[in-house]
């Protein structure tokens, strides 16, 4: 499915000729925080140093998160690129970190703390600071809306409720090839033309009249049929047709890009009982969805259930089609066409996901929401500049969201859309597009047709074979480090950032974070969290005093810190 939306610290500081190892040991009695936190009146931060110097010896130092880069050694700092420094608490307790890093006079320093396990945990006390004004809480969010609860059965749909239609009286799930249904069979080889009408299932329940205003063959023969729900004649133009028909089935662009990436977005299958057969059309239905007189919110989506055949299930359009709303079109201007030209590569990877890995491999290897949301969006970054020049989804749309909505302590494996408290849109799509500029996309592709059960597994491992080095957790520490502290694209050390990648065929546009567009947008928590979500993270800005910056902090397990300067 996708979605669219209109849219002073204190310091420590070493006395007079107190270095290295003894300088860090005048910090044991410092808050936990380090170079952030509250002033030596705050009872709550005593409280915590106090805790802390009951506690076994700290850990003293961090390691070199980056190379050639502004760590020019694990406590120091030179240059002018980014430095990144960090340490991964892999024990299953709590661990004490003290250090320091010099030569960090008038830089901006950055604390990070991301939770790399799957339950929240508590932070640790005394991190949190007075916050400049400007420094407010992040823009609400609605509840879920109707419309994005429909979007998220569909979803579910998709993902594993398909199954139930294929069984039948409690029988194991068949797989009998079978001649289509008659119904079926008329639709796929009908010999329809233009002008042709039938109707069409909404998500409401409702049949929607519509008529075939452009029929199109793609490279590889495939019959692409555009259709316009008929109340909706005057609003949807014979150019919008043929700009939406060009758009997914011209040569080069989106179906044939689908094809490339990841093979068929349908064909032989072993439900033959249940489900269409091969070599049916692709269907794209312009439908009003809502009727509510604006342009986004759901600008589209793709829908298994049509995929069955009607003795199965008795809504099935029968039909492997996309669905999208013409009050976008007719009233979102040139944004509207682009946004549903963008929305077509992202609900095809819906489609061709859903034939892929749940019809082909098999029910266990479905992606979880987070990572089927993630792939769609990371197809549309890499099809955008193919499709709408001038136009980056990732860039333009979720990087600016995760800023706005303040998607810092979001759990990456829970998807809520534009739920209460995270826009995890925002969230995959930031993380994809990072994924994709840094490893390319052959690891894209890999992606795709790994045969891996569980979505952090195939993620996981697709990361792994892409890099040996990283990982999936190391992945996710980078791309917090890149997101959450605007780190400056030109300073930007090797492992870090939204470089620009290309390879001739494909070309994602460089992002760099520091931008005002993200700056202006950036609204820092006001306090830190009593939580620590599950693949969530924190940041806050900290101070160096006389060009050292210094810190002690408790690190719960499974949690990494990174010290971010530049």
């Amino acid at each position: 499915m996708r979605r669219m939306t209109l849219r002073a610290n204190t310091r420590h500081r070493f006395p007079t000729g107190l270095t290295g190892l003894a300088a860090l040991a005048a910090l044991s009695l410092a808050a936990c925080g380090g170079g952030g936190g509250d002033s030596g009146g705050n009872t709550a931060a005593q409280s915590a140093a106090t805790t802390a110097s009951s506690q076994p010896d700290p850990i003293v130092s961090l390691t070199k998160s980056c190379s050639t880069c502004g760590a020019a050694t694990e406590s120091s700092y030179a240059g002018t690129d980014v430095g990144v420094w960090g340490y991964r608490n892999s024990t299953a307790g709590p661990a004490d970190l003290q250090y320091a890093i010099s030569g960090v006079a008038g830089k901006s320093i950055w604390l990070q703390l991301s939770n790399l396990g799957d339950a929240a945990v508590a932070m640790p006390t005394g991190l949190s600071s007075q916050m400049a004004a400007e420094m407010i809480a992040p823009q609400a969010l609605s509840q879920a809306s109707a419309e994005e609860t429909t979007q998220r059965a569909i979803g579910e749909f998709n993902r594993a409720g398909w199954v139930d239609a294929t069984r039948s009286s409690g029988d194991p799930m068949l797989s009998t090839l079978g001649a289509p249904a008659p119904l079926a069979a008329s639709i796929g080889t009908g010999g329809l033309a233009e002008g042709a009408t039938r109707s069409w299932y909404h998500t409401d329940g409702t049949q929607r009249p519509a008529t075939l205003r452009k029929q199109i063959a793609a490279s590889d023969g495939k019959v692409v049929n555009v259709w316009v729900e008929t109340a909706e004649a005057a609003n949807v133009s014979d150019t919008t047709v043929m700009e939406l028909a060009t758009a997914f089935a011209g040569s080069g662009m989106i179906y044939d890009r689908l094809l490339d990436m990841g093979g068929p977005v349908w064909g032989a299958n072993s439900f033959g009982t249940s489900m269409l057969p091969a070599g049916m059309p692709v269907d794209i239905v312009v439908l009003n969805f809502n009727r509510d007189g604006k342009p986004y919110g759901t600008v589209g989506y793709f829908w298994g259930l049509h995929n069955f055949l009607k003795t199965k299930e008795a809504n099935s359009n029968e039909s492997i089609s996309l669905y999208l709303d013409s009050e976008t079109l007719s009233l979102g201007a040139a944004d509207g066409l682009r946004s549903v030209k963008a929305t077509m590569a992202h609900e095809g990877t819906h489609m061709q996901n859903f034939f892929r890995r749940q019809v082909s491999m098999g029910a266990e290897y479905a992606y979880d929401t987070w990572l089927e949301e993630m792939t769609a969006m990371q197809m549309e970054d890499f099809l955008s500049g193919i499709i709408v020049p001038g136009y980056n989804p990732i860039r333009d749309t979720r990087l600016p969201d995760y800023y706005r909505y303040s998607d810092y302590n979001c759990n990456l494996t829970t998807f809520t859309g534009f739920g209460a408290s995270c826009e995890s849109y925002a969230v995959s799509g930031s993380f994809g597009g990072f994924l994709s500029r840094q490893l390319g996309v052959g690891f894209f592709r890999d992606l795709l047709t790994r045969k891996a059960v569980g979505a952090k597994a195939v993620l996981g491992s697709a990361i792994k074979a892409a890099d040996a080095a990283w990982s999936f957790e190391q992945a996710l520490v980078n791309w917090r480090a890149t997101t959450n502290s605007n780190m400056p694209l030109s300073r930007t050390p090797r492992g870090f950032g939204y470089p620009q990648w290309s390879d001739g065929l494909y070309t994602l546009p460089a992002i760099d974070p520091s931008a005002a567009v993200y700056t202006t947008l950036r609204k820092l928590p006001a306090t830190a969290p009593s939580m620590l979500q599950a693949y969530g993270s924190y940041i806050t800005p900290r101070g160096g005093s006389d060009g050292v910056y210094s810190g002690r902090v408790r690190v719960p397990a499974g949690v990494d810190l990174s010290v971010v300067v530049y």
